[in-house]
């Protein structure tokens, strides 16, 4: 890749706030100034509602200023983690470069771990196709999870990969390792665990290399393979749809949690080149931006974002003051935001309760949500057999109306902040003109007219100015993805 509007970001004798001036300067360059006049249209749309459904539009109402205020302060802190100082987006090198795909043939493995359960896959590749697959899925014992160690939880692994290359022709074909869990890496096929996550506290793992783990006990399985590529979804995502397209620019996943990964010119990473003195720095390489947590705990921008309820939600999450971009924008949390508003309306006597449910926490989940946006008759039929029968309540059409609103302001707010820290990173990238973004997730995928909000969002954010950004579902990225990560780097 070869960006025609940003020049790379090298070191020079200008301090990093200049290089980050110059860089926002051309950015904003490309930005269409605010209009007023937009402003006071969204201001008037609002004031034909009751008074408490207007006050819960603004505090969820996301206009085209504070997004740009987002598009600034993110990028300022890309550039600072790229260059490796302290910044809210880890901006971590994947090792996975953008190299050519043709002729990719043979037969490739995947270890998909990010819970409970894992999958084994087995690709067969035929001229960068992928023309056969196998799975198998697992689930590890929960001695294993909570309480167990290393030679535990990595032994049952390797025990399950034996078992299902068992009979297999080719037993030692690259394997990418998809491993969705904080790591550090200093190489492609190396992870150190940073700290467990989703209820794991597997003993022995933490500070510890899991590719190492896991080599150690395939070598008592007998397992004759080693890991070619480690890497987490978003990655997988993006060299998924790359395999397929070329002009594939991001990996997203917008679902339970919300991560973007892009393609880098290697000398726009400060921070990789002085650790590889010999690195091209005209090559490409997969950035991991670990975005959810931008701007998280400073709220230098998000202050002007958050309301009441996010910060209600925040105080809540098992993770308070971490992962506050995540907040705004995944299905974890969409539906709590909603829960609170909602509350607000019963308070109000807009809409009569829940029988207790907005009262308590997870009362209103995210698929109770989504179904709420779907496209309906004039009676709204699908919520009220929504609310008759997951909550046993009549309902008016009123009523029906504002929970609806509510539930369109929430998804609203989150695809517009998707698309924000999107368009910031495709800008940077200056591929705004022609790029593809691969995104997989349940929000994305399942929410109805996601997609056509983040295309809206793009149009206020560019403006006039001439952009061709795709959004594409790519499925499986961490599967899949995995697999043909270890074709691209074998």
């Amino acid at each position: 890749l070869n960006p025609p509007l940003l020049t790379p970001l090298r070191h020079t004798g200008q301090n990093l706030p200049q290089r980050i001036m110059q860089r926002l300067q051309q950015i904003c360059g490309h930005l269409k100034p605010l209009d007023n006049g937009s402003l006071k249209k969204e201001q008037a749309a609002g004031q034909r509602l009751p008074m408490a459904l207007r006050e819960i539009r603004h505090k969820l109402h996301l206009p085209l200023y504070k997004m740009k205020m987002m598009q600034q302060g993110l990028m300022g802190e890309m550039e600072k983690g790229l260059n490796g100082e302290e910044s809210t987006v880890l901006m971590l090198p994947s090792y996975v470069t953008r190299k050519s795909v043709e002729g990719k043939t043979g037969e490739y493995y995947a270890l998909d771990l990010g819970g409970t359960n894992f999958r084994v896959l087995k690709l067969v590749l035929k001229d960068s196709q992928v023309v056969d697959t196998k799975a198998a899925k697992y689930r590890i014992p929960l001695k294993h999870v909570v309480g167990g160690d290393a030679d535990g939880l990595f032994g049952f692994i390797a025990k399950s990969v034996a078992k299902f290359i068992k009979g297999s022709s080719t037993s030692s074909a690259p394997l990418g390792f998809t491993f969705s869990f904080p790591m550090k890496k200093n190489s492609l096929n190396s992870g150190i665990l940073v700290r467990w996550t989703k209820s794991f506290t597997t003993a022995g793992v933490v500070g510890k290399d899991v590719c190492a783990l896991l080599a150690e006990q395939f070598k008592k399985e007998g397992v004759n393979m080693g890991v070619t590529a480690v890497l987490n979804d978003t990655v997988g995502t993006l060299v998924t749809e790359y395999f397929k397209d070329d002009r594939a620019l991001l990996g997203v996943i917008i679902g339970t949690g919300f991560n973007v990964a892009y393609w880098e010119k290697v000398g726009n990473i400060p921070k990789y080149m002085r650790a590889n003195k010999e690195a091209d720095p005209d090559a490409t390489m997969c950035i991991n931006m670990e975005c959810g947590n931008f701007d998280s705990p400073t709220m230098r921008v998000l202050k002007n974002v958050y309301n009441k309820y996010d910060i209600e939600v925040d105080a809540a999450s098992p993770n308070k003051g971490l992962g506050l971009t995540e907040k705004l924008v995944s299905g974890l949390y969409m539906g709590e935001i909603a829960r609170l508003a909602l509350r607000d309306l019963k308070k109000a006597g807009i809409i009569r309760g829940l029988h207790g449910k907005l009262e308590e926490k997870k009362g209103f989940p995210a698929w109770h949500l989504s179904g709420c946006v779907e496209e309906d008759d004039s009676r709204l039929s699908k919520i009220e057999k929504i609310l008759k029968k997951e909550y046993g309540v009549e309902s008016t059409l009123f009523e029906r109306e504002a929970i609806r609103k509510v539930c369109e302001w929430v998804v609203l707010r989150s695809a517009r902040v998707a698309a924000t820290i999107i368009g910031t990173v495709v800008l940077k990238a200056g591929f705004e003109w022609d790029c593809t973004v691969a995104i997989d997730g349940s929000v994305f995928e399942k929410t109805p007219n996601y997609p056509k909000l983040m295309y809206e969002a793009f149009n206020d954010l560019f403006g006039d100015q001439p952009y061709n950004i795709r959004l594409v579902l790519t499925k499986d990225g961490s599967g899949v993805g995995a697999g043909l990560s270890a074709a691209l780097m074998s």
